[in-house]
């Protein structure tokens, strides 16, 4: 079975635009989340935020952008 990689850049892209915008969220409200006993501060979600908007173009520019 051949994998068709554009398919899964794009399905990546949907979730790394979804993951961003609620990092962003949180940090913007300065929420902190609490994850398995330990705290995730505001500040690494806006880090987490930034990075997952990178991914998102990555993953856009590898799914849809370019010609094949």
């Amino acid at each position: 079975m051949k994998i068709n990689w554009r398919e899964v850049f794009k399905f990546l892209c949907g979730a790394a635009f979804v993951g961003a915008f609620v990092n962003l969220y949180l940090w913007a409200h300065n929420i902190a989340l609490p994850f398995f006993g330990w705290i995730i501060q505001p500040w690494f979600l806006g880090v987490r935020g930034v990075v997952g908007i990178f991914l998102c173009g990555l993953f856009w520019w590898l799914g849809w952008g370019r010609k094949v």
